[in-house]
């Protein structure tokens, strides 16, 4: 007789400040400066003393963000 186990919920791996920079194609002061983190909301982990990231997060946050500055830019 077989038992299945019930399969752990996928957990998606958090990103470092230079992983997400570059995914994104953003400067890494973006991730790296907690004032620019805080002014620009950036979602973001504090795990001890490292900072870390959720990509999903950051995707949806970039998508916000792009579309933010480029209302302000419009006349």
């Amino acid at each position: 007789m077989k038992h299945s186990l019930p399969q752990p919920p996928a957990v998606e791996p958090m990103v470092s400040a230079r992983h997400a920079a570059r995914a994104l194609n953003l400067p890494l002061y973006y991730f790296t400066k907690p004032k620019s983190r805080q002014h620009r909301q950036i979602p973001f982990y504090r795990i001890g003393r490292t900072i870390r990231f959720r990509m999903s997060e950051l995707e949806s946050w970039s998508a916000q963000y792009r579309q933010q500055a480029s209302r302000e830019e419009s006349p």
